[in-house]
């Protein structure tokens, strides 16, 4: 049991390393997706508010 945590925490300090690799561009992705979805969001309400009006 005691080789899986062993193995288990290898993995876990070597994927620090993947992420130190790949530096901001997991937080770059994270803000573009933001920023589509709020435009997406915010086009969806301007939509319902035109409806509401109309009708």
């Amino acid at each position: 049991m005691t080789e899986f945590w062993l193995w288990l925490a290898d993995i876990i300090k070597y994927s620090f390393n993947l992420l130190t690799a790949v530096e901001n561009i997991p937080n770059y992705s994270f803000v573009v997706i933001g920023i589509i979805l709020f435009v997406y969001w915010m086009i969806e309400l301007y939509k319902y508010k035109q409806n509401d009006i109309i009708e």
